[in-house]
């Protein structure tokens, strides 16, 4: 069965598609005339065809409909898997089919129809797609591809595509989708530069945002298997041509392949000239005072970051920064790299002043407009009291700030809103589940703390790091404490986005990295309390039953399409500590795992009398069943095993409980089956 594989490549990547009419040009230049006439003419629009869909259950044609189209769309580099997006001049869609290698008989520019009576319309995520069959998956019905293509799918000529239609980022609507189109004047956001397409070791589909000269932003989607995935994204403007798409409420785009559809070698967007005066943040913050709400023309400010951007108090986009004069709060488009104490120079003209939740900000700024001076002079915090800072609070916003002598009440942890005094007065601070000192206790006895003056409605001190407040930065101080990964898990569901700073985890390698069937920088580990996904920053060597510990303060707890992970590990973090003892798997039946999968996750189970309901190799997915339900395995390609035939009757299966969207169960290698 392809569908799980299918969720994994298609429905993740290619997320198909409601088009549109009168507004693809059908115009061709001269191409070369190959091939032979079709057999067939159609007798329906494809706008006709996808409105015979009906919305909420896959729908069977049942009539004699013929679409006629020409392929703009195919796995000729690998963006797509076993799809084509054809499109005539009413509509585009998305048809999926059982074939690898389709450009060969279906190459861009060709003139298909298809007989479609017995095919089946459906839809993913309210996008109408054409498909072979009705299959039972997970409790329900999905969508499966045409198997029989080669009488239902004429080839003609090779007419050559019809022009894309040229559109802005927010022209593009319902009516493109699954449709050529172009958008010109475009680049790649600044703080994606210099990353590549996709994942093309670890073959994971990646998001990239596009953007125009006024910000507006569109993702451009590629797959790890894209034969382009791992060159360079362009630094300059240029041209986009792309299939477009949407996933909900979010717009996509789709390349064929970078060398035919991006030419983007011109001079980027940027408001800046190197010319600008420089202005005070003080005279930038009157100018928003007396009704202003954009910088002057041909002005820059110039001052220290006194945000923190490594301990996670503050969102990667915003840098808060502070001259002799003032400060200001920047929320630039993308993540910055700027580091606190950097000096840094900020072109302003005619960038928005406007106030979030009353608070100043220069707002959406592209990244491109602020350059590095290197580090910069300290910023010395003014000494004052909390009822000089509510006397002072709208002309000191953005600035440092020293309190002597201040308690902080009103929780156990730094973790949301507590309660500074000083006597003169008191203040809320606030601190966002994500930073690293968020469960980090409260100093029991008064400090002098260091903050920054900020507003969300009200007026608030916000800290950078512990060093704020007299201890670590980074929320360390003390000996490491370990934590388990049950423990993890209850944070997570509790909506911790991050692990406490200062604690470490210990646990057994219950994956094998030597048989490939998991990404190669992830690990599934198993202590005595449960079991979690660790996914580095790099490829990792830790084998199969190796104990490990791992430093995982500040890392991000997240899921990936349902599982639980923590993100982005640095491989210096994790240290072996030589074999350990692997984790007696569970007796389970299929029906316990898929009552206890969110429990179980990431934990070895053994299933007696389990059977494959279908022959063939490991590759991809397969369905178990053991008499009491069923659940689907997944088998990378790249396994060692994933050639292998699966057995032919009933075995005892050791496996890891894992989720892609709905529980599945991943074998490690082939000593996970007895018979």
């Amino acid at each position: 069965m392809k569908f799980q594989f299918s969720k994994l490549f298609f429905f993740s990547l290619l997320f198909s598609m409601a088009v549109l009419p009168s507004c693809v040009d059908t115009e061709f230049e001269e191409p070369p005339v190959t091939g032979t006439e079709l057999e067939v003419t159609g007798n329906t629009s494809i706008a006709d065809l996808k409105s015979l869909y009906i919305p909420g259950r896959l729908t069977v044609i049942e009539t004699d409909v013929i679409v006629q189209g020409i392929v703009v769309g195919n796995d000729v580099q690998g963006n797509f898997f076993r799809s084509l997006i054809i499109q005539d001049s009413t509509a585009g869609i998305e048809v999926l089919i059982n074939l690898t290698d389709a450009f060969n008989l279906f190459p861009l520019g060709r003139e298909v129809a298809i007989d479609c009576k017995g095919l089946v319309l459906g839809e993913f995520n309210g996008i109408v797609q054409l498909g072979g069959y009705i299959i039972q998956e997970g409790g329900g019905e999905e969508l499966g591809d045409i198997i029989d293509y080669n009488s239902r799918i004429y080839r003609g000529m090779l007419v050559g595509e019809p022009e894309p239609a040229v559109h802005t980022i927010n022209s593009l609507g319902v009516n493109d989708i699954s449709t050529l189109v172009q958008l010109q004047d475009v680049e790649f956001a600044s703080f994606e530069l210099g990353l590549t397409y996709a994942d093309a070791f670890g073959r994971s589909t990646l998001n990239r945002t596009l953007q125009d000269c006024d910000g507006n932003e569109i993702v451009v989607r590629t797959s790890g298997f894209a034969d382009f995935a791992i060159d360079t994204l362009p630094d300059g403007n240029g041209t986009l041509t792309a299939i477009f798409n949407v996933f909900g409420d979010t717009k996509q785009l789709f390349i064929r392949a970078a060398d035919l559809d991006v030419d983007m070698a011109g001079t980027r967007c940027n408001a800046g000239t190197g010319e600008e005066e420089l202005m005070t943040i003080r005279e930038l913050r009157d100018v928003f005072a007396d009704g202003g709400t954009e910088g002057p023309e041909d002005r820059k400010i110039r001052g220290v970051v006194i945000s923190d951007n490594q301990n996670g108090n503050f969102d990667g986009r915003v840098a808060v920064v502070q001259d002799g004069t003032a400060g200001i709060t920047i929320f630039f488009q993308g993540d910055h790299g700027f580091s606190l104490g950097e000096e840094i120079e900020v072109v302003v003209s005619g960038q928005e002043l406007s106030l979030y939740n009353d608070l100043l900000q220069l707002d959406f700024i592209n990244n491109d407009l602020a350059t590095s001076n290197g580090m910069g002079d300290p910023v010395e915090p003014r000494v004052t009291t909390i009822g000089e800072v509510l006397d002072n609070a709208e002309a000191w916003e953005s600035t440092l700030v020293q309190i002597n002598g201040a308690s902080i009440s009103g929780s156990a942890t730094f973790a949301g809103a507590t309660t500074v005094n000083d006597g003169s007065g008191s203040m809320t601070m606030f601190t966002r589940n994500s930073a690293t000192f968020a469960s980090s206790a409260l100093p029991a006895e008064p400090v002098d703390m260091t903050a920054i003056v900020s507003q969300f409605n009200d007026h608030q001190l916000v800290i950078r790091n512990l060093e704020d407040v007299g201890g670590e930065t980074g929320g360390g101080g003390g000996d490491p404490e370990q934590i388990s990964l049950a423990e993890l898990r209850t944070l997570f569901e509790s909506g911790a986005a991050a692990v406490p700073a200062n604690r470490f985890i210990n646990a057994v390698v219950i994956s094998d990295v030597d048989a490939n069937n998991t990404d190669f920088r992830n690990m599934v580990i198993q202590d005595e309390t449960g079991g979690i996904v660790v996914r580095f920053a790099d490829p990792h060597s830790f084998a199969l039953g190796e104990e490990v510990e791992i430093s995982v303060g500040g890392d991000e707890l997240s899921e990936f399409n349902g599982l639980l992970q923590i993100n982005d590990v640095d491989n210096a973090d994790a240290t072996s500590m030589g074999n350990g003892t692997l984790p007696e798997p569970r007796d389970a039946t299929i029906q316990e795992i898929l009552d206890n999968a969110e429990a179980w996750e990431s934990t070895l189970v053994k299933v007696s009398d389990v059977s494959y309901t279908e022959g063939g190799t490991f590759s991809g997915a397969k369905t178990l069943d053991d008499g009491t339900a069923t659940i689907a395995t997944f088998t990378r390609s790249q396994a060692t095993f994933s050639g292998s035939a699966v057995p032919d009757g009933a075995f005892t299966l050791t496996a890891m409980v894992s989720e892609f969207n709905s529980p599945q169960l991943t074998l490690r290698n082939l000593n996970d089956i007895q018979q």
